[in-house]
């Protein structure tokens, strides 16, 4: 097939016509996900991979657009849907007590309560009786600790005769009882090198499965590796815990056209939505067989009003393409026009929807706009604070709408040039 750019003109031909409709927004997605998808494709063929696993939760529509895809090439690679979270998969990939350090957990979040580090190794059923063992109230187990891995009430949790006791006796159970969900969806013929699948970031979630398969004695996993939308950071990546980001990686050295892949990466996230909770642990049930726990799905109602038709109409336009081909620098041109010239009504759904928290901090992050008509003297103090700074630490999920919005279209528009500009 021929290579051809994404153009306006390509979305008509192919029967995509624009409209005023408030979901038919971020089409250009389709492209780049369409790309992601063949390159993830033509990896694993070339490796002979006959199973891959997607990773809950944004790996349920990855995972749908794989199929799909795996369709019309004519190559068929037997997809699973493992369900996992950080939270879930945390605790029975950690060590001993004594000698654990809980890192994929601290490099992230420091500042936290009791109850938030509780939570985020699934431990918080247990909080009564670790409050009566560490004799504090519940009040005091919310209130946040700036260095919490550091301060005198983790040391004494650490120290406490009940968590050491629970923490061995529930890693270990949780181990097992994992092993069993994944033996169970694989039809108990887990490969010896699980390949999984993933929007990305750093891959925390492939730390947490490699420690934990390779400590469960029933276990025949040796090797983890993992393909990503993106990469920013490589976490416990090793020779044996090997992790691609496909479209943009900043391991190594940045990948070609990554200030435009990497500019908003919240709207990977919220676009790539799935239709349930998130996985908190994993169960057995009276006939000896593993399953998954759910929180609660605190997004649905937000979800099946605003992204599913969203993503609805992102996957049309994916099925409509898929047997086209598209390269990089026409793929980067498509999704920069997302990124760095959105429409008011792009910029309006996503200042709609949020993202919820359920690991490390427990909060809802909402992007809608708080700043209305800023004075050109409070524009001109937030700008010279960002470029003191240098760097993205002001300009939060997506840096082109809040220079947009905290300076102005011109310095936005310009910030988006050098960035589209950097290769």
């Amino acid at each position: 097939m021929k290579n051809s750019p994404a153009t306006p003109s390509d979305i008509r031909e192919n029967g995509l016509k624009e409209t005023s409709d408030s979901f038919e927004i971020f089409g250009e997605l389709a492209y780049t996900l369409l790309y992601w998808v063949s390159e993830l494709h033509r990896k694993l063929v070339e490796r002979g991979v006959q199973q891959v696993y997607f990773l809950s939760r944004e790996g349920q529509p990855l995972k749908k657009m794989f199929d799909s895809y795996c369709l019309v090439s004519g190559s068929l690679i037997q997809s699973r849907y493992l369900e996992v979270s950080r939270r879930a998969t945390l605790l029975p990939s950690l060590d001993a007590l004594s000698s654990e350090k809980f890192t994929t957990l601290f490099r992230q979040y420091r500042c936290m309560s009791l109850l938030e580090f509780l939570s985020s190794i699934g431990l918080e059923e247990n909080i009564t009786e670790l409050l009566d063992a560490l004799a504090i109230s519940a009040k005091e187990s919310e209130q946040r600790i700036d260095n919490f891995p550091e301060s005198q009430l983790f040391l004494k949790l650490k120290n406490s005769p009940k968590f050491n006791s629970i923490f061995d006796e529930q890693r270990e159970l949780r181990r097992s009882t994992f092993w069993k969900y994944l033996s169970s969806l694989s039809d108990n013929n887990v490969p010896e090198e699980l390949v999984v699948v993933d929007v990305g970031w750093k891959g925390t979630i492939q730390d947490n499965l490699f420690a934990l398969l390779t400590k469960e004695p029933a276990s025949s996993v040796k090797k983890v590796t993992g393909y990503y939308i993106g990469l920013v950071a490589p976490g416990g990546a090793s020779s044996m815990n090997v992790k691609h980001g496909l479209l943009f990686s900043a391991v190594e050295g940045r990948s070609p056209r990554f200030h435009v892949f990497n500019e908003n990466r919240a709207l990977f996230e919220i676009i790539l939505a799935a239709d349930h909770g998130s996985a908190a642990s994993y169960q057995i049930d009276a006939d000896g067989k593993a399953y998954v726990v759910h929180d609660a799905f605190h997004e649905q109602h937000m979800l099946e009003s605003q992204v599913f038709p969203v993503q609805r109409h992102i996957f049309d336009r994916f099925n409509r393409l898929k047997a086209r081909n598209f390269d990089l620098h026409d793929i980067a041109r498509n999704h920069a026009r997302l990124v760095f010239q959105p429409t008011q009504n792009e910029l309006n759904w996503f200042s709609s929807v949020f993202h919820v928290e359920n690991y490390g901090v427990f909060e809802r992050s909402s992007f809608a706009s708080t700043f209305e008509s800023p004075r050109l003297s409070d524009r001109l103090k937030f700008l010279v604070a960002v470029l003191q700074r240098k760097g993205r630490g002001l300009l939060g999920f997506w840096p082109w709408k809040m220079l947009n919005e905290r300076v102005g279209r011109p310095i936005a528009n310009l910030y988006g040039l050098i960035r589209y500009l950097q290769k």
